[in-house]
């Protein structure tokens, strides 16, 4: 008889089937969305010490069911006094809005986008930037 051996090297894993399958049932998904979404943005020149949880609440406050998605992409300040002046920052957000069973048009993002420009004015006193 001859014996039979590996002709390389031999490579061994062992797999916690339990805590794969743990991971597994945690996971969420969700349909991929039919209607496009509209994207606008919102600049504006807010006080140095306003933070970003309280304009975010400020918006979410007003509940606007087509408001899907809002999203702080560029904060400005420091140096830039001379600009906006003292004590102040520029700080720009990212609203989407998207309705499950139709198409939006232009003209309804348009209203509830106002809106919310009108509420951030009106509660928080931001300065909106065009």
């Amino acid at each position: 008889m001859k014996a039979i051996g590996p002709t390389g090297a031999v490579f061994f894993a062992e797999l916690n089937l339990e805590s794969s399958a743990d991971a597994e049932s945690a996971r969420t998904f969700r349909e991929i969305e039919k209607f496009p979404a509209i994207s606008r943005d919102i600049a504006m020149i807010v006080p140095e010490n306003l933070s970003h949880e309280k304009i975010i609440s400020t918006i979410e406050s007003a509940h606007e069911p087509l408001l899907s998605r809002v999203e702080l992409f560029d904060v400005f300040s420091g140096g830039a006094q001379q600009n906006f002046g003292a004590g102040k920052k520029s700080m720009a957000y990212a609203l989407t809005y998207r309705d499950k069973t139709r198409t939006l048009t232009n003209e309804e993002i348009t209203v509830v986008h106002a809106k919310i420009r009108e509420r951030l004015q009106r509660e928080l006193g931001v300065e909106l930037r065009e």
